[in-house]
């Protein structure tokens, strides 16, 4: 936190931004009367104005997966939803610092202190994830140019003459200055190691992501989509206020410049430089001036909207970090496995855990095999308990017995990865999440059964639960204090998370297991599905549990 600009140089920037913005929104008013924006706005379309919201939601979601790419590519990723928390208040920090270099520098300076991460480390990955959407820049603006140049939208430009009219060459001239002064009174300051750090992890990074095609592609293509939605918020806004046709493949270049103006750090939230850009450029089109500044206004108010619930939610989570300050951080997993005639699959499963270097114990609780279940479990290192038949209560022993530091709950056809341990420990760096599990997949799936991960994120987004075979994880302490594993034939993840949600946060950790697909090709996809869906309505029904387990193991 050492290496942020002192209080008096961001005391000073901030009011250059607010002097920059109001000397433009100035410039903009003296051509378009605020009385002359009353006409769009009687005439919004809130249908057209909904979309433009639900479209800026979708640009930072989208910018959460791209900054998460690049954590995951340098080793500083926790969970997929403290990404996206931390871009929300990211976004806040855009709008009322002095746009994406401030944010991006309070954003990395919160996520290195919540998830105790390295500053300098945080802040080149959200430098790599900056390059990435200026490479979706690029290609947006590329896509933009070719739609104009195939549909004449370059025409107007050749049948008139565009002047710089002084009061944009104004602008112009106060925001070189503004810069210029920050960059001198940075340039005075005594360079620090945090400086060389920072450019040392960028290019660390950078050459990682040169030697991943994959990443540096996926990372290209969201640059471009959150530049797609985030110009698309714009459009829409004059969407809502218009009530004239409008040639959108002829001006669509206009919209990714608009935005880059606006993006530049001399405002507050690109307030005065989006309205007098959009007045210019669209002004070409035929877009009446008041309709080309109500859209700008609209769109500054869709950004204030989302900066607010950013604000909100530092607020929150910093009283929710401030009250878990003193959670120990976890060092060692027990692996706790329910069995009952697992002798084909526990061994291979049990092999994959111990090659995680973060587990410490593997223990089987058997509910009654007659089959070698036990045997092989001693054979391959697990400490053995008998228990009566019934996934709950074997888990509940298990746990009970359990010394490491967290408990994770392990189906025995299910296969952890090997960087598993790392993902779970990472995952519980944020002390606000007690528990959680992975990202899954099936072996040898049908078509029925892909689109597994996707599932898995929906649930825990939705409904806030994870099911059992993605291999719950929990930590102990927590554990003891709800009681232990609720003691149930089946359902009994359901309970767990229930439970589990009183005291904390669920999550995915960064990583997938595979699970067998044996009672899918036992059943067929479509009736396992259908069953698991019957069970879990009467579970909410309040069905029994026991009724729960005949229903689902019937054959």
């Amino acid at each position: 936190m050492n290496a942020l600009p002192d209080k008096k140089f961001g005391q000073w920037i901030r009011l250059a931004c607010v002097v920059v913005s109001c000397i433009a929104l100035w410039l903009v008013f003296r051509r378009v009367s605020i009385g002359a924006l009353a006409n769009p706005l009687l005439r919004l379309k809130f249908g057209w104005f909904l979309a433009a919201i639900l479209l800026f939601v979708t640009a930072l979601v989208l910018a959460a997966v791209r900054w998460h790419l690049m954590l995951r590519l340098t080793g500083l990723a926790v969970h997929a939803g403290a990404t996206n928390r931390t871009v929300l208040i990211g976004h806040f920090f855009n709008t009322l610092l002095f746009g994406p270099t401030g944010g991006d520098l309070a954003k990395s300076a919160l996520y290195s202190r919540w998830y105790r991460r390295p500053f300098a480390d945080t802040l080149a990955s959200s430098f790599l994830d900056r390059l990435l959407g200026l490479g979706g820049l690029v290609l947006f603006i590329f896509v933009a140019l070719g739609l104009a140049a195939t549909n004449q939208g370059f025409a107007i430009l050749n049948q008139m003459h565009v002047a710089v009219s002084r009061r944009w060459l104004v602008i112009g001239l106060v925001a070189s200055a503004v810069l210029g002064i920050a960059m001198i009174k940075r340039r005075r300051r005594k360079p620090d190691s945090f400086l060389f750090r920072a450019l040392n992890a960028f290019f660390v990074g950078f050459r990682r992501l040169a030697g991943s095609s994959r990443v540096a592609m996926q990372g290209l293509i969201l640059g471009l989509l959150v530049q797609a939605t985030m110009t698309g918020v714009l459009a829409l806004c004059l969407q809502a206020v218009s009530e004239n046709s409008i040639a959108w493949r002829s001006l669509l270049w206009t919209f990714p410049v608009i935005s880059v103006l606006a993006s530049v750090p001399i405002t507050i939230g690109g307030s005065g430089l989006r309205e007098g850009a959009a007045l210019v450029f669209l002004g070409l089109y035929g877009i009446p001036a008041a309709d080309a500044v109500t859209a700008s206004m609209l769109t500054l108010v869709v950004l204030l909207v989302g900066a607010g619930f950013g604000g909100i939610l530092w607020w929150r989570e910093e009283k929710e970090f401030g009250k878990r300050c003193h959670t120990r951080t976890p060092q060692s997993i027990s692996v706790i496995i329910p069995t009952l005639n697992e002798a084909e699959a526990l061994a291979e499963t049990v092999s994959r855990a111990w090659r995680i270097p973060e587990v410490s114990e593997v223990i089987v609780v058997d509910g009654g095999s007659r089959d070698e279940t036990i045997a092989i479990a001693e054979k391959v290192g697990c400490r053995t308990f008998s228990s009566a038949s019934g996934r709950g209560g074997q888990m509940r022993n298990g746990a009970a017995r359990a010394a490491g530091d967290v408990i994770l709950l392990l189906h025995a056809d299910t296969w952890l990865p090997p960087e598993a341990g790392r993902a779970v420990l990472d995952c519980l760096r944020d002390v606000t999440v007690v528990g959680g599990g992975f990202w899954k997949t099936f072996r040898n799936p049908t078509w029925v059964m892909f689109g597994s991960r996707f599932r898995c994120g929906l649930r825990l987004l939705v409904c806030r639960r994870v099911m059992g075979d993605q291999a719950l994880f929990v930590r102990r302490e927590e554990l003891e204090k709800i009681g232990g594993v609720p003691e149930m034939p089946l359902m009994e993840e359901f309970e767990l998370c229930r439970k589990l949600r009183v005291v904390g946060r669920l999550a995915l950790a960064c990583a997938t297991v595979t699970t067998s697909n044996r009672r899918f090709t036992r059943l067929g996809p479509l009736r396992t599905y259908a069953r698991m869906w019957r069970v879990t309505l009467q579970y909410h029904l309040g069905t029994s549990p026991q009724e729960l387990a005949r229903i689902y193991e019937k054959d």
